[in-house]
C-alpha cells in the first residue's frame, strides 16, 4: 500500500473535532461573558432602583411632600393684631418690585387700639409711597403708591359685599385723578381689577389699578419721573406688566391672610 493511500485512510478514520475553534470560539466566549456581565449589571441596577424608590417614598422630606401634594393655601382662622402690615412687612420684600427708596408709610389696625371692641368690627388699612426701579421698559425710576382697606370683621354686613361696594365707588371716581384719561380696562389678575392709564396735571404718565380680593380693596399707582431720561413718559404696556406681577402676588397674599 502506498504512503498516500495510508494517509488518506488515516484521515477518514480520525473523528471530526467537535465545538468551535479559533476565532469562532473567541467570539462565542466573549459573547457569553458579555451577556452574563450585562445580566449581573441589570440585576444590580434593578435592586438599586428599588432601594432608592423605597427610600424616597418612605423618607421624603416634609418640604418635598408639601410640593408633591401641594394644595391651594387656605385662609387663616384669625388675624393677630398688626398681622397685616402690607407696606412694611410685605411689599418691601417681594421680588415682583425693586424698591430704591421708601418715602413714607402709615398703618392702622383697629385691633391695636386700646379701646378696641371685638364685637364692633375691625378694619385694617395702610398706605405707602416708594421710588422703584421698574422691571420693564424704561430706564428711569417710577413713583409707586399703594393703599388698602381690609374689612376683617363686620357685625352687621357681609364683609365681602362691603369691599365690593367700596371697589365700585373707587372705580367710579378714578377718572377724576387724571388730567387726560387715555384707556380704561378690566383684568383677571384678582377677583376684580380695573386699570386706568393717562396723564396727571403735569403731563406725566400715570397708571392706576383698583382691585379687590375677598374683603380687601387696594390701589396701585405708578407714575413716570419727569426728571428722568424719558421726561416722565412711560408706555401703558410697561406699567401694565409691572402692575400685573404685583397684583397677582397681592391676590395670593390677601387670600391667605384675611381670616376665613
Amino acid at each position: 500500500m502506498s504512503d498516500t493511500k495510508t494517509e488518506e485512510e488515516t484521515r477518514h478514520k480520525e473523528p471530526a473535532k467537535k465545538g468551535l475553534h479559533g476565532w469562532k470560539a473567541a467570539v462565542a466566549v466573549f459573547g457569553c461573558g458579555s451577556l452574563a456581565a450585562f445580566g449581573v449589571f441589570g440585576v444590580i441596577v434593578g435592586a438599586l432602583s428599588m432601594l432608592i424608590s423605597t427610600a424616597s417614598s418612605g423618607f421624603a422630606a416634609p418640604e418635598e411632600e408639601a410640593i408633591i401634594g401641594a394644595q391651594p393655601a387656605q385662609p387663616r382662622e384669625e388675624l393677630d393684631p398688626g398681622g397685616m402690615n402690607l407696606c412694611d412687612d410685605y411689599l418691601a420684600h417681594v421680588s415682583e418690585i425693586t424698591i430704591e427708596d421708601a418715602l413714607g408709610s402709615a398703618h392702622s389696625d383697629e385691633a391695636m387700639e386700646p379701646s378696641y371692641d371685638a364685637d364692633a368690627g375691625r378694619v385694617v388699612s395702610g398706605e405707602c409711597h416708594f421710588r422703584v426701579d421698574p422691571h420693564y421698559g424704561t430706564t428711569s425710576l417710577w413713583d409707586f403708591e399703594f393703599r388698602f382697606d381690609a374689612v376683617i370683621y363686620d357685625p352687621g354686613m357681609d364683609r365681602d359685599q362691603v369691599a365690593s361696594d367700596e371697589f365700585e365707588t373707587k372705580v367710579a371716581g378714578a377718572s377724576d385723578e387724571f388730567q387726560s384719561l387715555e384707556n380704561e380696562e378690566s383684568h383677571d389678575w384678582s377677583e376684580k381689577a380695573q386699570s386706568f392709564y393717562g396723564a396727571d396735571e403735569y403731563g406725566t404718565s400715570q397708571y392706576l389699578v383698583i382691585a379687590q380680593t375677598r374683603s380687601a380693596t387696594y390701589e396701585i399707582r405708578f407714575k413716570g419721573d419727569p426728571s428722568g431720561a424719558e421726561a416722565g413718559q412711560v408706555p401703558e404696556f410697561d406699567f401694565e406688566r409691572q402692575a400685573e406681577d404685583l397684583v397677582s402676588r397681592l391676590e395670593g397674599r390677601l387670600s391667605r391672610v384675611i381670616p376665613s
